[in-house]
């Protein structure tokens, strides 16, 4: 998403944003399979595992027929994309990005609050809703959607939810992003109940736990 005019539209927020925000806040199920393995070291922020192994996992449920579609890495942060069949990272319509944060300061909310930043830079009009903050498997958590009924590089409409959990260890930050048709300032993002009702689920149960400290975070 990407400047020109740009602008908050809060107050004409649809009602199905302020019903997927809350749709996705903080809840204190745990995601029944992993993501997949962690990052092998945590390149700093001290916690429950000893030494430089990242014992805190992300948990989420695994998206039927999605694929990774790349990933890239540096001392402190590791990003992957996931994607469903047929889409790639240049052509795509849904896309989920998982990001693993070596960051022992940087909250949850403060990141969350980055991607409504970036979108009210990124497009013509940006529609964040309220930051939901609350407690997930004793981590501070804070969960956020955003709309941008057009971006200025891609020239697309866009709808974003985000969700960060503040680890001992790491920060994880899991974005779903829908792309496609731009829409009128004032307009409903164009994307399906259904689909919306899918992505309150699957980032509802995003969580993180602590293979070694079961008594405060424990794994599934």
């Amino acid at each position: 998403m990407n400047r020109c005019r740009s602008r908050s539209f809060r107050s004409r927020r649809p009602a199905w944003a302020a019903a997927l925000a809350l749709a996705l806040a903080a809840s204190p199920a745990l995601a029944e399979d992993p993501a997949g393995p962690a990052p092998g070291e945590s390149g700093g922020g001290g916690g429950g595992g000893g030494g430089n192994v990242l014992t805190e996992r992300l948990l989420m449920t695994p998206l039927a027929g999605w694929k990774k579609g790349g990933a890239t890495s540096s001392r402190s942060v590791v990003v992957t994309h996931l994607l469903p069949a047929g889409q790639s990272t240049e052509d795509w319509t849904e896309m989920v990005t998982i990001q693993v944060i070596a960051d022992a300061r940087t909250d949850a909310r403060t990141v969350v609050n980055r991607v409504a930043e970036a979108s009210r830079s990124g497009c013509d009009v940006a529609g964040p809703s309220p930051i939901s903050e609350g407690v997930l498997n004793n981590y501070p958590v804070a969960t956020m959607t955003v709309t941008c009924n057009r971006g200025h590089q891609s020239g697309k409409g866009g709808l974003v939810a985000v969700k960060a959990i503040r680890g001992r260890q790491a920060l994880f930050v899991v974005e779903r992003l829908w792309r496609g048709a731009p829409f009128g300032p004032s307009d409903p993002v164009p994307v399906p109940t259904e689909v919306l009702q899918d992505w309150a689920l699957f980032l509802r149960a995003v969580s993180v736990c602590d293979e070694a400290d079961p008594r405060h975070h424990p794994c599934p």
